[in-house]
């Protein structure tokens, strides 16, 4: 089981730059209770994560799927071995998420312009925002 000390430790080994926090109305030198880091890509994506200040604790499954997915976005493997040391190229990066319809949007088509969910599931943003435009245009 993955810990926040392991996380620290892959954006410590992975090129991440630590943020600093902005957290309000503290005059010690650790604010907040996580560390904040970002990293920069070639394709110019920001990826964003924090790791918190407990680094013995244990993260959930269904936290660390989600770390790894969307906010590290490598693979479990390439996890453990940039952890235990090995190379940090990105052989085994996941590729980028396409973008997503806001969950607004998707509610909107469903419960208000009357299409299935599963048209909506097939379409990309730019389709969704088009056919919710439609619809607003049909109603003038």
């Amino acid at each position: 089981m993955a810990t926040f000390g392991d996380l620290k430790t892959f954006v410590g080994r992975d090129g991440w730059t630590e943020e600093p926090n902005l957290a309000r109305g503290r005059g010690r030198g650790r604010t907040g209770d996580h560390w904040r880091y970002r990293k920069d890509l070639p394709d110019g994506t920001i990826l964003r994560t924090k790791v918190s200040h407990g680094l013995r604790d244990e993260i959930g499954i269904d936290l660390f799927k989600h770390i790894l997915r969307d906010q590290l976005r490598v693979t479990e493997g390439r996890f453990w071995d940039v952890v235990r040391g090995g190379a940090t190229e990105a052989t085994e990066a996941l590729p980028p998420q396409a973008p997503t319809i806001p969950g607004w949007l998707v509610q909107r088509l469903i419960l208000t312009v009357g299409l299935r969910e599963d048209e909506v599931r097939a379409m990309t943003v730019d389709e969704a925002r088009a056919a919710w435009e439609a619809y607003k245009a049909q109603l003038k």
